[in-house]
């Protein structure tokens, strides 16, 4: 059963009736979740063996060791400044934040998913959704005309003007007369915005009028909705029509207007004129993320680690500071 989104009263003149709105046709799209993959957790280091002391609190060759308390004394001071007053607004993004532990994803983290049964998730790449989105068409294929009365307005999606560039103008006239004089529509297949379309295009009073088309599994079957219109009586409908007849009027869109703007553009200008403004300080957005040159990581860490082996063999090998290799293959054997 389709959703309600609106339920109230339709009247005209002094006939109100209860009625409830519902989607007739929306676009469908394979619904895919945004999932993330934790991360796996790093290998437990082994024990460092007793002695052992990290390079940097190393002390030289000579050096008294400083105590913990006098390390602390000759820290400096803090300069501790005063906490300054919360700006009015600052502007705000979006974060995505995992369910269990709440701590902050990047996009690396994340991977999208379809729901195929209850908590059960086919994961797809990012690479494969890049394979499957088809390319933006550069020319809109007619494969039919068909007359434009015979299109259900249930079928009609977006409406655009179909506005001929340079060179094009005596074409375009020629199309526009043939289909106005014959009556027809053209029918054409076209791909943008990530998206198959087909397309209505049609004669407007100046120009051709493009339309994308619902698919027929986007509209919802008219047998939801039928009515028994064995209930209405001839008298009844003699009644309606001449009210319908007096309430008549030609189709001037200009006499429609969007209230809800119209107020709060008036309530945006009364501020301005009072400067009752806020100034709100943006950051600026950070630029895309440097590319990383693989092979000239790799060799500068190869020869990094190539150093620090270098100046492990020169110092002398001693037991208490010389670590055991780690064998990450064989278990740990347990202290007795």
């Amino acid at each position: 059963m389709a959703s309600t989104v609106w339920k109230g009263h339709l009247t005209f003149g002094l006939v109100s009736m209860p009625v409830r709105l519902v989607r007739a046709a929306r676009p469908e799209r394979v619904k895919l979740r945004q999932l993330y993959r934790p991360r796996v957790p790093l290998e437990p280091r082994e024990e460092e063996p007793p002695g052992w002391q990290p390079l940097e609190t190393r002390s030289q060759p000579g050096a008294a060791v400083a105590a913990p308390e006098q390390v602390a004394a000759n820290r400096p001071a803090s300069t501790e400044r005063p906490a300054a007053e919360p700006p009015a607004a600052a502007p705000v993004r979006r974060v995505f934040q995992s369910t269990d532990e709440g701590t902050p994803l990047s996009g690396h983290d994340l991977v999208k998913g379809y729901e195929y049964d209850k908590g059960q998730f086919v994961l797809v790449d990012e690479q494969e959704l890049r394979s499957l989105v088809p390319q933006t068409s550069t020319e809109i294929q007619v494969v039919e005309f068909v007359r434009f009365q015979e299109i259900d307005p249930v079928y009609l999606e977006t409406s655009y003007y179909v506005i001929p560039d340079e060179n094009a103008e005596k074409a375009y006239a020629l199309l526009l007369t043939a289909m106005r004089d014959s009556g027809y529509a053209a029918i054409g297949q076209l791909t943008m915005h990530r998206r198959d379309h087909v397309l209505i295009v049609r004669p407007g009073k100046r120009g051709l009028i493009a339309h994308t088309m619902f698919y027929p599994e986007e509209v919802r079957s008219t047998e939801e909705f039928r009515t028994d219109t064995s209930l209405v009586m001839p008298k009844e409908l003699e009644l309606a029509k001449t009210l319908i007849a007096a309430l008549a009027q030609p189709f001037d869109p200009s006499r429609f207007k969007n209230a809800f703007r119209e107020r709060l553009e008036a309530l945006i200008q009364t501020r301005v004129d009072a400067q009752q403004t806020t100034r709100v300080e943006t950051q600026p957005q950070p630029g895309p993320a440097q590319v990383i040159d693989i092979m000239d990581a790799l060799r500068r860490s190869l020869s990094q680690a190539q150093r620090v082996s270098e100046e492990t063999e020169r110092k002398p090998a001693s037991a208490e500071t010389k670590r055991p290799k780690s064998t990450p293959a064989s278990p740990k054997r347990k202290r007795s």
